[in-house]
């Protein structure tokens, strides 16, 4: 939305927005079903139940408690990777760093491949620190930060290729369409073809009088 902005482009705006918004939602409810629909015990469980053996219950808070039967799929994982890997995507789509039959650009700062792959690498290792946190921090197990990343992962790219070209295609590189978002709406998309026969109505109707 920021680089949008700064190239004037209210399309880019608008796409950058619904692209983040779109994965960020899906991920979410895919998430919210698995955990209500699992429900596996998170791996500190007890710690948040503070069980008493003389009542033989809980008596941690109920918030608490129930949440810590919502282990299975990593919330945190998956909107992590949902945000950062639709932006990996991104700057892959706008410098072709995931493309390598692209021809390289101009001497520039931005021509060395391993730079710009690098670069595009720096979003999914956040999302990956941010899941690996989870587990030491003993609040997931790790088949559920595995789960949620793909999860996250998903969502990022079935909402990013409704909106942006497919960033390992050469075609979505052309001079034409190099960085640029997808147009949903094509300008003979509506086109009328047919003509409607109520258009002769009106001579009819004056040949008649």
């Amino acid at each position: 939305m920021v680089v949008g902005g700064l190239r004037r482009s209210l399309l880019e705006i608008h796409h950058g927005i619904l692209a983040v918004l779109a994965a960020q939602g899906l991920a979410r409810l895919t998430t919210e079903f698995l955990k209500h629909k699992v429900g596996r015990l998170r791996p500190d469980f007890l710690a948040r139940c503070k069980w008493d053996k003389v009542i033989e219950a809980c008596t941690g808070k109920v918030q608490t408690i129930v949440n810590g039967r919502k282990s299975f799929p990593s919330g945190h994982s998956s909107t992590a990777f949902s945000g950062m890997f639709l932006l990996s995507l991104w700057m892959a789509g706008q410098t072709a760093a995931w493309c390598f039959h692209v021809p390289r650009p101009a001497r520039t700062i931005s021509s060395s491949r391993m730079i710009r792959f690098t670069l595009t690498l720096l979003p999914i290792s956040w999302a990956t620190f941010v899941a690996i946190s989870r587990v030491e921090d003993y609040r997931h197990h790790k088949e559920d930060v595995i789960v949620g990343s793909l999860i996250g992962i998903a969502s990022a790219w079935i909402c990013y290729l409704i909106f942006w070209p497919n960033p390992f295609s050469a075609a979505s590189f052309d001079q034409r369409a190099f960085g640029q978002p997808r147009s949903l709406y094509t300008d003979g998309q509506y086109t009328r073809t047919v003509d409607f026969e109520l258009t002769n109505l009106e001579d009819d109707d004056a040949n008649v009088v």
